[in-house]
């Protein structure tokens, strides 16, 4: 069995990937359905962009002055 995962992970890792992916996203969906599960994947992928930004080196707070008005400018 061991060998039999090893071999998937060598030639069919994206497959691999996909599938866990797919498996715990519908886990989640029946654990705590379908508005919750999307809620936590948007904080997931909110929080990925947030440090794609950082990790560039980026300025994060100065892309988000172009989204809010002045009244929320940061002082």
């Amino acid at each position: 069995m061991r060998e039999l995962i090893g071999d998937l992970w060598q030639n069919h890792r994206c497959k691999m990937v996909g599938l866990l992916l797919g498996l715990v996203i519908g886990i989640s969906i029946l654990l705590f359905g379908f508005w919750n599960t999307v809620f936590v994947l948007l904080c997931g992928l909110l929080g990925l962009f947030i440090g794609i930004k950082l990790d560039k080196g980026e300025d994060f707070l100065a892309h988000m002055d172009r989204f809010f008005p002045d009244r929320f400018q940061r002082w």
